[in-house]
């Protein structure tokens, strides 16, 4: 395509706009296999537009095309017909529309981001389906030349035909060099760039969400070929349940997961349905967030806090009826979301054990993904989107590591923080200004950092012994020292899980034994035991404690042989509270296992006292170098068949 070519009728109104322009010659292009498109015979056509494509640029080059055939009598008459078909039809709505009604004209163009937004009718009474290229580079060298008076190099011409349609646009104006509108489409399109104000946020630039990112990629390739017509909608995945901590990223995830299949997003949540007013107001406002989703198919219906929702098996109190009809609500809904091609529906939550089982049977949220804390690498990576660019040569990995347990919500409030601290003093961002955010290290006293030498070698001691494989026992001489903390982690063993290892009552001793080996080792060694085995969710005598719980109450491997509680840490520990036989049972496990344990502790005393030296010269050693010290040590064996690795175990 070059001026040349192009009457002066046609380069007048093709021409107006680099956007218009690059639709007229995509268009032309596409559609050379209808002659009669170009030659004023009647037609009707549906073009598909390529992703990222500005609809009035094509509403503009297709007019102009349907009209071509008249550019000699430099007349352009409304003798078409150009019909968006997410304006004229949408697919709940396809039932009662009246598709003759836009072919009363002889040259119809109908112009549809997908094929599915227009109905079954429509397809079958038009001449042809066309999907529109994306811009060619000796297309974008003609249009800099006829629309900008400019010359394009075809190392330019290349990569902006790689930017989306909308984007190049906007971007190549008369006002502006060629190469100065491909470097602001560069800047618009980086992952550098400001989410907020260039380019919405996408899965590609997540770090941390493992699983969950490699589905929501798949997601976006299913989507995609749902639209091209090459799989039906029952091949796609309509609902998913996402779990994980407070601050994790749910709810971002949500909406990168919508930006990278380039859907509508529609959010809901209980407390956004519930303001509304009373049950009725409620359960339309839900209806309401739905029918949104179907209207925009295809769509992404998230859901936050879905737990928030109940589950009907617990309801016992004068709310009962109310929260009953609250779920049932919801699954007909999700019922009904399923039935309707296009929506997919991502349930959020916290606690997804509190669920009702009927919102996550198959059919409706029936694949789970838990999204976990970010580890390092991750959280280097959330530290550079936040930063957006700046601090781009700074090594992260320091304040990485002291932020070790943040969520993605805390590194977003760390930098931001850090981004005030250096506009208050008028000055660019440094590292410094991240740093001076967190808690204060301080060294940890000789006396106190000897008793967390002793109670992680006594951890490492009690699973040599046992045979319960693990990769390396570690303590710090420094300290995060954080204000609202009430627990204060130096030290933890790394433990190696065998998923295929049997689980039996004495597998479960063993693991309480283990919890318990450090308080073990700090009476034997130091004659007393300090405060830093309890106190907590995730300390030694918490996960102990749990052990034995589910030992007695679920499993059925203590004395009691009744099912009384699932392993959810919640009933379980209701269970304990109420019940002084339960509390007995379990005192009884703790107190038998402490014994065993301290025992253990006492006749490798001399070993254990070694571990802890060198725990105190070296910080970390290998589960390995535990075997050697450790009497009648067999490494090899202890180590064997571990797969997972969980994450540090801290214990003091």
């Amino acid at each position: 395509m070059t001026r040349k070519r192009l009457s002066p009728v046609i380069q007048k109104k093709a021409a107006k706009t680099v956007g218009r322009f690059l639709a007229y010659c995509s268009i032309m292009k596409a559609c050379r296999a209808y002659p009669r498109l170009r030659h004023g015979g009647p037609i009707a056509l549906v073009l598909v537009l390529p992703a990222g494509a500005q609809p009035e640029d094509f509403e503009k080059a297709a007019f102009v095309t349907l009209n071509a055939h008249q550019a000699a009598n430099n007349s352009f008459i409304d003798a078409c017909r150009i019909v968006h078909a997410a304006k004229q039809w949408s697919r709940n709505k396809a039932a009662s529309a009246k598709p003759h009604d836009i072919f009363l004209v002889d040259r119809v163009v109908i112009l549809a981001k997908t094929i599915h937004e227009v109905p079954e009718q429509v397809l079958a009474a038009v001449d042809g389906v066309v999907t529109l290229p994306s811009p060619e580079p000796r297309h974008v060298i003609a249009a800099a030349r006829v629309c900008l008076r400019q010359r394009a190099s075809r190392q330019d011409a290349e990569a902006i035909a790689a930017m989306p349609h909308s984007l190049i646009s906007l971007m190549m104006r008369q006002s502006r060099a060629v190469s100065q509108a491909l470097e602001a489409m560069r800047k618009a399109s980086s992952p550098s760039g400001s989410p907020s104000r260039t380019r919405p946020l996408r899965l590609a630039d997540l770090t941390g969400y493992g699983e969950a990112a490699d589905w929501g990629r798949e997601l976006a390739v299913d989507l995609e070929d749902w639209r091209d017509g090459r799989i039906g909608w029952t091949d796609v995945d309509r609902g998913i349940l996402i779990s994980g901590p407070p601050g994790t990223g749910k709810t971002i995830f949500a909406k990168a997961l919508a930006a990278s299949c380039d859907v509508h997003l529609v959010l809901g949540s209980l407390s956004r349905w519930q303001a509304r007013g009373h049950l009725g107001d409620l359960l339309k406002a839900m209806r309401a967030a739905f029918q949104e989703a179907k209207d925009k198919a295809p769509s992404i219906l998230f859901i936050d806090e879905v737990d928030a929702i109940g589950d009907r098996e617990k309801f016992s109190d004068h709310n009962a009826q109310y929260c009953t009809e609250v779920v049932a609500g919801l699954l007909e809904c999700i019922d009904g979301a399923e039935g309707n091609e296009g929506v997919v529906v991502v349930g959020a939550c916290n606690h997804p054990d509190r669920l009702d089982a009927a919102i996550v049977r198959p059919g409706r949220l029936d694949r789970h993904i838990r999204i976990q804390l970010p580890d390092e690498q991750a959280r280097i990576g959330i530290l550079r989107w936040h930063l957006d660019g700046v601090l781009k040569t700074a090594d992260l990995a320091g304040i990485a590591n002291r932020t070790a347990g943040w969520s993605g919500a805390g590194l977003e409030q760390l930098v931001r923080d850090g981004r005030r601290r250096a506009r208050r003093e008028r000055r660019d961002m440094l590292v410094d200004d991240l740093t001076a955010s967190l808690p204060p290290l301080v060294k940890l006293p000789d006396q106190l950092l000897r008793r967390a030498a002793i109670h992680e070698a006594g951890h490492a001691v009690i699973a040599t012994v046992l045979g319960l494989p693990f990769d390396h026992v570690e303590i710090s001489d420094v300290i995060a020292l954080d204000a609202d903390a009430t627990y204060l982690p130096v030290g933890g063993v790394r433990m190696r899980r065998n998923p295929f290892r049997e689980q039996t009552a004495q597998t479960l001793l063993d693991e309480i034994c283990l919890f318990l080996g450090g308080i073990a080792a700090e009476e034997v060694i130091l004659g007393n035991r300090s405060l830093g085995a309890g106190g907590a969710i995730g300390s030694d005598l918490h996960l102990a404690t749990m052990t034995a719980l589910r030992l007695e109450a679920s499993y059925g491997l203590g004395k009691g042989l009744a099912f009384l509680s699932t392993d959810n840490d919640d009933e379980l520990l209701a269970i304990l509270q109420r019940s002084h036989i339960i509390r007995e049972r379990v005192n009884a496990i703790l107190d038998e296992q402490m014994n065993k344990t301290t025992t253990l502790v006492r006749e490798r005393k001399g070993d254990l006292d070694r571990i802890g030296r060198m725990l105190l010269e070296r910080k970390r050693i290998t589960a390995a170098d535990v075997a050697r010290l450790v009497s009648g040590g067999d490494s090899a064996g202890r180590l064997a068949g571990a797969r997972r690795v969980h994450p540090l175990r801290r214990s003091w």
